[in-house]
């Protein structure tokens, strides 16, 4: 069972090398590693292309946002499962890809795993400032708003070309429509893994201000 983990960034030079060594530190052998880039002006590209000769495939330029570098990453993936990890946060440990194969081994019927995910001010921090679970989501929770954490949820390339690609237009709920058209649409059977697999920097752009609270708030009422 082959895994395409996909990283997009942009202007992420003080947290990309973590981002990088979580994924290249992972003990699971069937691995491709892709990272899209939205053209970022930073050291970004010039820390990734150090490890040019672990990552599978790299891309770097302008893009319209965070869901169509997603995009660019599933069309470039040639795995049984994707994984998304973003260029500000990291696998919680070296198991992680291990632990989601074998659960995928575990549940044939699963088409996606379910895992939480804890929030740090910083990567380098040892203290956790929120903690996100998807022990207690069931599909229901997401017509009053609430969905699983994204980043901690592994999907069967089977399914997501099934459900198809991310709509770019979102700007911040992207994430949240997809699992709409997963579980209220499609249907689609899943698994919870009782185990926190991602570690993210706090102060993402879904809670940066009002402003973003609103975007976020409208997106979700239009997708559902």
């Amino acid at each position: 069972m082959k895994v395409s983990v996909i990283t997009v960034c942009l202007n992420c030079e003080t947290t990309i090398e973590k981002t990088i060594n979580s994924v290249i530190s992972q003990n699971y052998n069937n691995l491709e590693y892709i990272i899209i880039d939205g053209g970022s002006e930073d050291n970004t590209l010039k820390i990734i292309n150090k490890y040019k000769d672990r990552i599978t495939k790299i891309v770097s330029e302008k893009d319209n946002g965070i869901y169509d570098g997603i995009n660019k990453g599933i069309k470039f993936s040639s795995g049984d499962i994707i994984s998304l990890l973003h260029g500000n946060d990291i696998f919680a440990n070296s198991n992680a890809i291990s632990k989601v194969a074998n659960c995928f081994k575990e549940n044939n019927e699963a088409e996606i795993i379910l895992s939480d995910s804890a929030f740090k001010k910083s990567l380098n921090s040892k203290s956790i400032t929120r903690y996100y679970s998807a022990k207690n989501f069931r599909p229901w929770m997401l017509r009053i708003g609430y969905s699983p954490p994204h980043l901690s949820t592994f999907f069967k390339t089977s399914t997501v070309k099934k459900v198809g690609f991310y709509i770019d237009k979102f700007k911040i709920a992207g994430d949240f429509d997809y699992f709409v058209k997963c579980f209220l649409i499609h249907k689609i059977k899943f698994k919870y893994l009782n185990e926190c697999l991602i570690f993210m920097s706090s102060g993402g752009v879904s809670g940066k201000n009002l402003y973003s609270y609103m975007t976020s708030s409208k997106e979700i009422n239009y997708s559902l």
